[in-house]
């Protein structure tokens, strides 16, 4: 008799434990921490977004991001604003690391569209969602640093906003397939070949300003020279603002190689002529 009882009684623990066990991996805990938003890509403040000139309907775009361990179960809204502030802030707290800062500036309302208020909007099931401001470079100075300061303000679903996170400064670069850092050498005559390593910086879709030779660039409207890429490759040498600089003809561009070799003349501050041959790469 005590044996059946005991066989039945590990019959029924042995039940009671396998519903236990089948059950402990379909245990739901629920949400494990707050859900929080925050714009991405806002960790230093600054963040940089190269866009091409050859890009048709461009657009800054600003993801913001719900953290939770969960999903949300219904569409959620975030608004935003442009908040120029945060750019001032981020000047006051560059210039007193840097002395030499140079300060961002607001990109102009003419600019760009903005229809309204911002909103983004982050799908249900889904842990984040975009905001596209579609603008345009028009006559844009390429010596000014263009920024547009966005910061996250509230969202209908009263979630948590990250304080360190909810502003984002974003600078527009603007770029083209010719832009970028250089090295290379700039020949003055057959024993003077000097190591050079310009940046290019993009004037239009086809249009780059580079450094004349090896002279400062501290000087940008006398030792600056603009180069104007044609779809065969030949390459025009024209001044950039008061720059004395005469194109000799037969310069190039290499798009496999992403070289430049450049021919032209330059006249100093002291009145002396150099001739130069320039072959320059991407690094």
């Amino acid at each position: 008799m005590k044996t059946n009882i005991s066989n039945f009684l590990a019959v029924v623990c042995a039940c009671i434990l396998s519903v236990m066990l089948s059950c402990s991996n379909e245990v739901d805990f629920g949400e494990q921490y707050q859900k929080t938003l925050y714009i991405v890509n806002s960790t230093d403040l600054l963040f940089t977004g190269e866009h091409y000139f050859e890009t048709r309907n461009d657009a800054i775009v600003i993801s913001v991001y719900c953290a939770s361990s969960k999903p949300i179960t219904s569409d959620l809204q975030a608004r935003l604003v442009i908040n120029r502030p945060a750019m001032d802030s981020l000047n006051t707290l560059q210039t007193m690391i840097d002395p030499s800062y140079v300060h961002k500036q607001m990109l102009s309302p003419s600019y760009y569209e903005v229809n309204g208020e911002l909103y983004v909007t982050i799908k249900a099931g889904s842990q984040y969602g975009t905001l596209s401001i579609p603008f345009n470079f028009g006559d844009l100075d390429p010596d000014i640093a263009y920024t547009l300061p966005v910061s996250l303000v509230s969202n209908n679903a009263d979630y948590e906003i990250n304080q360190e996170l909810r502003s984002i400064v974003y600078e527009i670069k603007m770029m083209n397939q010719y832009a970028g850092n250089f090295a290379g050498s700039s020949q003055e005559s057959l024993t003077e070949i000097r190591g050079v390593q310009p940046v290019l910086k993009a004037l239009s879709a086809n249009t780059v300003r580079l450094p004349i030779h090896n002279l400062s660039t501290n000087n940008l409207n006398a030792n600056f020279m603009v180069l104007t890429i044609a779809g065969n490759g030949s390459v025009t040498i024209s001044p950039w603002a008061d720059a004395q600089v005469t194109d000799l003809g037969d310069s190039f561009y290499d798009a496999e190689s992403q070289t430049f070799e450049l021919n032209y003349e330059f006249t100093n501050a002291a009145g002396v002529t150099f001739t130069i041959s320039e072959i320059i790469t991407r690094i």
